[in-house]
């Protein structure tokens, strides 16, 4: 990991180096001149584009401007607004009001290009004056800044092709083929990853599914026996209930019994009593009587001994 992220580096670095165009210079003054005249072109494109939103608002950059530069502005929109006015016109007449219409346009061509070389040469003329118009004037993107930054890739290709020698070109040239290479094992390797990733979430979704299936069989299961323990309990709860109904029943019937037996007894009692109690009263009678004879015979002795005396 560490012997690739050097390599990457390195890479990165060469890269940097190969594309920095700032630290090249040009090897020739023809190469130095052609970068400048792209560099005046673009400066040139985008004051032109910057004519249109100063004329729109001319009054706010009348006093940086200068009557003179005011005035080809003034000038120029003129032009422009004959050129919109004869534009709109074309088609519209017979082939001689053609053939003159087209005639003006070719001279109206003509006047608005001197024209907008006069107001350029007078805005380049003053550097700090362009470099405030482009930070008043600059706002909402236009046709023309498409162009521009079209022309600002042209131009950074030129100077790269032009600043670059042959050997630089072959470097470069070998370093995409590298990238192209690396990037075509990166995307082997990518492919290799998400198949492999692809693979693991199947697995890994064929496993969900057959675990949801087999908790779905343990609900089911656990549904069943719960649906069963409510029977067996209702049904253990009727037979208890039935169970209990018939010891009543019978704990009724032995009570009746054992009440009828208690009054059964009850009176075999109270026959008894009543039959032991005129037995006691005879056998007190009895004894009394008997006291009463043992009295007269001990008395009887009594006497007896003592007439013996």
């Amino acid at each position: 990991k560490g012997m690739a992220t050097s390599e990457k580096a390195t890479i990165t670095l060469d890269a940097m180096k190969m594309l920095d165009l700032c630290q090249l210079k040009p090897d020739s003054v023809e190469t130095e001149r052609i970068i400048n005249v792209l560099d005046e072109t673009i400066a040139k494109l985008e004051l032109s584009s910057l004519i249109p939103r100063i004329i729109d608002s001319l009054d706010r950059f009348a006093g940086i401007l200068g009557p003179k530069i005011t005035h080809n502005l003034i000038e120029h929109q003129k032009l422009s607004n004959e050129m919109e006015h004869l534009l709109a016109s074309c088609g519209k007449g017979d082939t001689a009001g053609a053939e003159e219409q087209w005639g003006c346009l070719c001279l109206l061509e003509q006047c608005l290009k001197c024209s907008v070389r006069n107001v350029l040469r007078l805005l380049l003329a003053n550097p700090l004056l362009c470099q405030a118009l482009k930070h008043e004037a600059w706002g909402s993107q236009s046709p023309a800044d498409v162009f521009i930054k079209a022309f600002w890739e042209f131009r950074n290709f030129m100077v790269e092709r032009l600043l670059t020698s042959p050997v630089k070109e072959e470097e470069k040239t070998q370093f995409m083929e590298d990238i192209s290479l690396q990037i075509k094992k990166n995307t082997e390797a990518i492919t290799a990853l998400q198949a492999e990733l692809a693979a693991a979430i199947q697995t890994r979704e064929e496993e969900i599914h057959k675990k949801d299936n087999e908790i779905k069989d343990l609900k089911t299961s656990i549904q069943d026996l719960t649906e069963d323990c409510k029977d067996a309990i209702q049904q253990i709860k009727q037979e208890g209930e039935k169970q209990q109904e018939e010891e009543l029943q019978a704990s009724q019937a032995r009570c009746a019994r054992l009440q009828q037996d208690i009054q059964q007894l009850e009176a075999q009692l109270s026959t008894l009593v009543l039959e032991h109690r005129a037995t006691e009263l005879a056998l007190r009678k009895r004894m009394c009587r008997a006291e009463t004879e043992i009295g007269n015979w001990i008395e009887k002795y009594d006497t007896d001994m003592e007439e013996k005396e």
